[in-house]
């Protein structure tokens, strides 16, 4: 397996995936990390815990998902610009 390289954009991406399941909670907007993971393709809510442990990166399907399902920006998530939520 070729090694992986993690450039610094990619860690905060992540570290901003990771940090919208905190916020959406806060928001009230989702409760558990398995109805968080479950809403936005991810298989166990184990696979979330990887993530946290660096073990994993969100894939493109799971960002689209947290856009489309809880209307993150995806000017935050991706670069760390702007509000959150789109605006209604």
């Amino acid at each position: 397996m070729p090694i992986r390289k993690n450039i610094p954009e990619a860690i905060e991406v992540r570290k901003r995936f990771l940090r919208s399941f905190e916020e959406l909670r806060y928001r009230g907007l989702v409760k558990t990390k398995s109805e968080f993971s479950k809403n936005i393709g991810l298989s166990h809510a184990s696979n979330y815990n990887r993530m946290e442990n660096e073990q994993r990166e969100p894939g493109v399907t799971n960002i689209l998902l947290l856009n489309k399902v809880y209307r993150v920006s995806m000017d935050w998530i991706m670069f760390g610009k702007g509000d959150f939520l789109e605006s209604q």
